[in-house]
């Protein structure tokens, strides 16, 4: 930091905030209760642990997307290099702010601003990145599992024992009644 840095930082008692990333939502959302009757956009955030569970994971997505539910997926995969087995959308560290080490991208910009109806996080580690996403996220109702670290950035929290991204979906299923999408009469 350069001395002309350090005053201005010492008289005003903060850093330039030019350089600072929020931490809150700039405009206000109304979160609310939906399930999938009453949901049309679903948005996924989860990370990368084994090969196994992206499967999981995607196969989920293309169950969604034939019942007629728009759906995104969004992964992190907490490595350097890049990855060439990943079936889904994901970020790395090369697309994280080198400051803050948060998500600092257009594939992850796309993922906050969009206006989701739900935004399922199937995730159960505590990763900054992805819970700053579903912090960020415009989504009207955000679903994760019951985990202590998740509870600020979840509106329902389901139940999950195990950790096991097999039966949080199937939870999921069953408590948001998930059926085929019904387009609502004009």
């Amino acid at each position: 930091m350069s001395f002309f840095n350090q005053i201005i930082k010492i008289l005003t008692g903060s850093e330039n905030s030019t350089n600072e990333i929020k931490t809150e939502p700039s405009v206000n959302i109304n979160r609310e209760y939906k399930d999938f009757t009453n949901s049309y956009r679903i948005g996924i955030l989860c990370y990368f642990e084994s090969y196994e569970s992206q499967n999981i994971i995607f196969n989920y997505k293309q169950k969604l997307e034939q019942l007629g539910f728009e759906c995104d997926a969004l992964m992190f995969v907490d490595k350097m290099e890049k990855e060439n087995n990943v079936l889904l959308p994901y970020f790395n560290w090369e697309d994280l702010d080198k400051k803050s080490k948060l998500p600092h991208s257009p594939k992850t910009d796309r993922v906050i601003v969009k206006k989701y109806d739900l935004m399922l996080n199937l995730f159960f580690n505590d990763c900054k990145q992805l819970k700053y996403i579903a912090q960020m996220s415009q989504a009207k109702c955000r679903v994760g599992p019951n985990n202590h670290n998740l509870i600020p950035i979840s509106d329902i929290l389901i139940h999950n024992e195990n950790q096991n991204i097999q039966t949080l979906i199937t939870s999921i299923n069953q408590i948001l009644k998930i059926k085929p999408y019904e387009r609502k009469p004009i």
